[in-house]
């Protein structure tokens, strides 16, 4: 299929870790391929453009991009395209309405309501009983509200045991019952991998469970950050049913709420592989994540074609950097997220989730970009800390994320609001400028946004500076101290560290 761009035409998809380098027009030339898709974060074979058309196929496709021009083909689907003439939001929700209606649930409201902990950062490979009780425990003390506290990974003896290390956990129930005591929902980090060399292993595969090689039908192994694993397959019913016995185990044991689902990937799938039912790679990831759905409390990095699900979605890890690596991407791919129908997302753990930038002594840590990030995730449906600010930062800078904790619970009432309304309508809280106002130059704006139709937030994401320029589509603009702006205009606002702009929309 040729589709040739319109004058003045953008195009915004499909995969959410690109977000920083959406829309293109017609002068690009590149090529998006979803076949396969090897892509660590979310990804919804869509792409939208600004003159109201769009393209799905929901098995993946690829998009040749040049001369003026948009060439898109699929190896194993239908590719579906459609045009109203309209804009960026009837695009959205024409194809939110065929292939990704939402179904009406919200996550658990915890998610949104308080920040979210992470034991990452904090604990590292040593997860254990006692230091989480103190990361939980001073949290509460420090006037962080409990919600969510999530145990990351190295829980466990090895990938496929789940259960608690005891030499780490002597009294696990204990731990989760305090933990509950003092107010939090626990998630456990889990992964659909299993170590070789494990009693797991050997009766797993003894059963004809795995991923496997067509040729020597043995498991196939993926190296995963922590170590050579097999992985399960999830279109076979003996895997899914064993690491149910496993979730569940979990569940009724010791009280956990619900799951980290790590992984996923479709690129620890091999196209090639041999599974219980033909499935792509991409089909694994989308398997995955609706496991998930049995436990109303979860979490994905690894998502494909799940739109419009009650699935909370993590920006892939970012690092301890000013740039696309780090905090240049939360904005624009958290604003990518809604645009592609995944309306539940949270930014990566502020300031990063590299734990050597936390290290006492660490070179690369930087007071006021650990602050920046948290402005900019302040207003984002979710916020996820791992790294302890009162034990990273000076009084000065954690003084300055207290303010800015500050100002997420005023505008609270309306973020629930927005995404109440999300989980019935499919319409994201965090909205690009395009969506709310289409045809005024702002599609290439994205380190602001929209929350909702009349609220434009406005993070500073630069270094070195307390002031911001704001782009204010027309009409008339309010600030949080009362001027009134027009708009149609670039201003230059202040942006104080613990505080981040906001401007309601007084002319709708």
């Amino acid at each position: 299929m040729k589709i040739n761009f319109l004058p003045g035409e953008k195009w915004f998809g499909p995969e959410v870790i690109n977000g920083f380098n959406y829309p293109f027009d017609e002068t690009a030339n590149q090529t998006i391929c979803l076949e396969p898709c090897t892509c660590g974060n979310q990804t919804n074979p869509l792409m939208l453009s600004t003159a109201g058309r769009y393209i799905f196929c929901d098995t993946g496709f690829t998009a040749v991009i040049s001369n003026g021009s948009m060439d898109v083909t699929s190896k194993t689907g239908t590719i579906d395209f459609y045009s109203d003439g309209q804009n960026l939001r009837g695009a959205f929700l024409a194809a939110a309405k065929a292939h990704f209606p939402a179904n009406g649930v919200l996550p658990p409201e915890e998610f949104f309501t308080s920040p979210q902990l992470n034991t990452w950062i904090e604990l590292i490979y040593d997860q254990n009983q006692k230091d989480i009780l103190n990361y939980a425990r001073t949290a509460v003390a420090e006037g962080i509200k409990p919600g969510v506290i999530m145990i990351d990974d190295l829980w466990s003896n090895y990938y496929g045991k789940w259960d608690f290390d005891r030499k780490k956990f002597p009294d696990p129930k204990a731990m989760m019952d305090e933990l509950h005591a003092l107010g939090f929902k626990v998630i456990m980090w889990i992964c659909p991998f299993v170590s070789l060399d494990s009693a797991e292993y050997r009766d797993l595969s003894a059963r004809g469970c795995f991923v496997r090689d067509p040729n020597t039908e043995q498991p196939c192994y993926t190296w995963w950050w922590n170590g050579i694993s097999a992985v399960l397959d999830f279109t076979n019913p003996a895997d899914v049913a064993w690491f149910e016995e496993q979730t569940e185990y979990l569940v009724k044991e010791y009280g956990v709420d619900g799951f980290k689902f790590d992984a996923g990937d479709a690129g620890f799938y091999g196209e090639n592989s041999k599974t219980y039912a033909p499935v792509l790679p991409t089909g694994q990831t989308e398997l995955w994540a609706k496991f998930g759905l049995k436990y109303p409390y979860n979490e994905y990095r690894a998502c494909y074609g799940c739109a419009g699900l009650p699935l909370v979605q993590r920006l892939c890890d970012k690092g301890h950097s000013w740039n696309t690596g780090g905090l240049g991407a939360v904005l624009p791919n958290s604003i990518m997220q809604g645009l592609l129908g995944y309306a539940f997302g949270c930014p990566d753990m502020v300031g990063g989730g590299s734990f050597a930038d936390f290290l006492p002594g660490a070179k690369q840590f930087d007071p006021e970009l650990f602050v920046r990030y948290c402005g900019a995730s302040t207003l984002l449906p979710m916020i996820q800390f791992s790294a302890a600010p009162w034990r990273v930062l000076d009084q000065e800078h954690y003084a300055a994320v207290k303010d800015l904790m500050k100002q997420r619970e005023e505008y609270l009432p309306v973020l629930m609001q927005l995404v109440r309304e999300a989980a019935k309508t499919g319409e994201p809280a965090v909205r690009h400028m395009e969506y709310v106002f289409p045809g005024q130059g702002l599609a290439g704006v994205n380190d602001q946004f929209m929350l909702g139709d009349n609220l434009l937030v406005a993070p500073c994401v630069t270094k070195g500076t307390s002031e911001r320029q704001v782009a204010l589509p027309e009409g008339s603009w309010k600030a949080e101290d009362g001027t009134i702006y027009m708009g149609g205009t670039t201003i230059t606002v202040p942006a104080p560290l613990g505080r981040i702009p906001v401007f309601t929309r007084i002319d709708a």
